[in-house]
């Protein structure tokens, strides 16, 4: 049996929350037994279906933690995939194959106190699963064996291309690091661009102010949270993907799944060169890396794809042809083998 042990688990949003429910399933449909042990649900919305136990725990963080560690050691897996080293802090002390998750992020601060909790907690782990070389080199010191396994996307067939001239997209929790006020302060620059912002976060109402600001109300559309399938279709509509990450005091982006989704879609992306950005994007290959804190090196790379529909073209056609090479079915074997299984022997390779 593997457990899965997760503070972050559909139906919350946000990236780590789905990354886990990806890998739930996507294990679910390889053929392994699989229990997950969630934290309670906080955004209100009801329980999913799920084709295996999901068993949720609330109350104060020691309690959580405390009643976790108990249906751990009632159930015995014979391997344990933890969401990161806060949840490594509920394991019994006896516990078999251990793999957690680094996404980058929860580890830039580790001074005092905190440093050594992070030590502690991943001293536990057999291997720890890094989401890019960057997050790797951030791990270096903490734990002999890492490896980086790039988080897989989960994609629908791909809609048909239908790419909106000056059409900028941008996807993703709004949050300083992202830079998108990078792209709105690019606009007054970029006649005929418009940019569709997708998500939402505490950066809305900076990003709104900013667009005022700069006189580009009517060209900056913030649609929200959207479903998947609707997601993709407004993707496969965009020339580019814009997120220009950038580090922003202890927070970076520390790969970024959604220039994936816009390879899956054909679009080439904008990304920032701080954190784990370049495993996504291959520069001048997928699309452009620039310095996300330099509002003029955005400006000019996003110059530059608008007025280069040849160079769009290349670029997007790159990026899809890479994008399989992180979808779930290419990817799995490496989650099994770092869980102890044997990735041949699975049942969705083998209906594959």
């Amino acid at each position: 049996m593997i457990l899965l042990l997760t503070q972050c688990f559909p139906p919350d949003h946000g990236g780590i929350e789905a990354a886990m429910g990806h890998i739930a399933r996507a294990l679910h449909a390889a053929g392994e037994e699989l229990v997950v042990l969630a934290d309670h649900i906080r955004g209100g919305q009801p329980e999913p279906g799920w084709p295996f136990p999901v068993h949720r725990f609330g109350g104060p963080r020691l309690w959580r933690r405390f009643r976790k560690a108990r249906a751990l050691a009632r159930l015995a897996p014979d391997a344990v995939l933890a969401d990161s080293w806060k949840s490594l802090e509920a394991l019994p002390a006896r516990t078999p194959r251990v793999v957690v998750l680094a996404h980058g992020n929860e580890l830039l601060r580790r001074d005092g106190r905190r440093g050594a909790r992070i030590a502690r907690a991943l001293a536990r782990a057999d291997l720890v699963v890094a989401n890019s070389s960057y997050t790797a080199g951030l791990l270096a010191g903490l734990h002999r064996h890492v490896e980086v396994i790039h988080p897989p996307i989960d994609p629908p067939v791909a809609p048909p291309r239908a790419a909106r001239p000056g059409l900028i997209l941008s996807l993703g929790r709004l949050e300083a690091r992202k830079g998108l006020d990078m792209v709105i302060r690019a606009l007054p620059a970029l006649p005929g661009a418009r940019h569709l912002i997708i998500g939402e976060g505490p950066d809305e109402g900076r990003l709104r102010a900013l667009a005022a600001e700069c006189g580009v109300t009517d060209r900056v559309e913030f649609a929200g949270r959207v479903d998947d399938a609707e997601k993709f279709r407004l993707i496969a509509q965009a020339e580019i993907m814009a997120m220009p990450v950038r580090r922003e005091g202890n927070s970076v982006e520390g790969f970024g799944m959604v220039y994936l989704e816009a390879a899956w879609c054909g679009v080439p992306a904008l990304a920032g060169r701080e954190g784990g950005a370049a495993d996504a994007v291959v520069d001048e290959q997928t699309g452009l890396l620039v310095d996300g804190a330099d509002p003029l090196a955005v400006q000019s790379a996003l110059a530059r794809l608008l007025g280069d529909a040849a160079l769009r073209e290349r670029l997007g056609h790159a990026a899809q042809a890479r994008a399989g090479d992180f979808t779930w079915r290419a990817t799995l074997p490496r989650y099994l083998s770092a869980l102890g299984r044997s990735p041949a022997g699975n049942a969705w390779n083998s209906a594959g």
